[in-house]
């Protein structure tokens, strides 16, 4: 019997090694610091997030996440450059729904592919986009900028924070539910976009939450809609798109974080983890809330999933605008 045992045991031990092997490996950890590009200039909403989360990313990842903003293109300089990097988990890569689901259908020759090229490792926020307009215009409600836009067709302009970031979309949807062609002006980032509009260098714009509240107290600007199904609890008195007429009108302003797409899964897992943590965290949740976003911890199938919807959506409503790649 004895030995009946030990014969069993010998034999079982090859089968269960692997496994034991594969419980008893640490979960990775970076050997460096790790870079965290972000496609767009301080001010904007990406920025502010990325930098609420950084020191918790930081200490729980046990390096140094260095916040690198690399503006330009409408977040595709530093897409590209994340997809260029070697695939060793220091360089992550903050970018919006424009950059990932609307630039390929507006960018005649992109440097990367936002899936062959990235890797997903979870969302970071949803953001309501505010209709503003500076006050020095004398437009208090949808219907009257509408009536505006239509009285002088591609004279009304619109500042956007880069070609197919999310206040472009806002814009582009519309000109397609109201008639009406109003003129893109983009910026390098919500940030300088939000300093235009106060200073009156364009008629309106539909800009996150958290770049508008402050300005819409001060009296520099004022709320005509938000781009939401639902009024914002930030400001409860301004009417959504739909309620202002526009049937069906809905822009959900998100931004994620993705790696180079040959990083290995185990570092992708270890990422996902950390920022699904710190997204999570009570104080990270309400210095979001301050700042108008919402924490959205996904995982990397929810995330690609978010994304193949969105870029099927605005890629099609894009081509059905006649509007041309450049």
């Amino acid at each position: 019997m004895i030995q009946r045992r030990l014969l069993l045991g010998t034999l079982a031990a090859p089968l269960f090694a692997p496994a034991l092997a594969r419980a008893q490996t640490p979960a990775w950890t970076p050997d460096r610091p790790l870079r965290l590009l972000i496609g767009f200039p301080p001010g904007g909403a990406s920025d502010a997030a990325v930098r609420i989360i950084q020191p918790r990313l930081s200490a729980l990842l046990g390096q140094t996440v260095v916040v690198d903003n690399r503006a330009g293109a409408g977040g595709n300089l530093a897409a590209e450059a994340a997809a260029r990097s070697a695939p060793d988990g220091t360089t992550l890569v903050s970018a919006n729904i424009g950059t990932l689901a609307v630039n390929p259908a507006l960018v005649r020759q992109m440097p990367f592919h936002p899936v062959n090229d990235l890797a997903p490792l979870s969302l970071i926020f949803n953001a309501t986009n505010v209709l503003v307009v500076p006050s020095s215009r004398p437009w208090r409600s949808v219907a009257e900028l509408v009536a505006a836009a239509k009285a002088r067709p591609d004279t009304i302009t619109y500042g956007t924070g880069g070609v197919g970031s999310p206040g472009h979309l806002c814009g582009i949807l519309v000109d397609k539910l109201a008639g009406t062609r109003t003129v893109s002006v983009p910026y390098r980032g919500g940030g300088p976009q939000m300093l235009g509009l106060v200073a009156g260098e364009h008629d309106f714009s539909f800009s996150p939450m958290g770049t508008v509240t402050s300005h819409i107290a001060a009296g520099t600007i004022r709320a005509l809609g938000v781009s939401t199904r639902a009024r914002a609890p930030e400001l409860p008195d301004v009417p959504t798109m739909i309620e202002a007429g526009l049937a069906d009108y809905e822009v959900l302003n998100w931004d994620g974080i993705l790696v180079p797409r040959a990083t290995p899964a185990p570092i992708r897992q270890r990422l996902g983890d950390a920022i699904r943590q710190v997204l999570a965290e009570p104080e990270i949740v309400a210095d979001f809330a301050r700042r108008g976003l919402t924490p959205r911890p996904t995982s990397e199938a929810a995330f690609a999933a978010q994304l193949a919807a969105d870029s099927e959506t605005w890629q099609g409503l894009i081509r059905a605008a006649g509007i041309e790649p450049s």
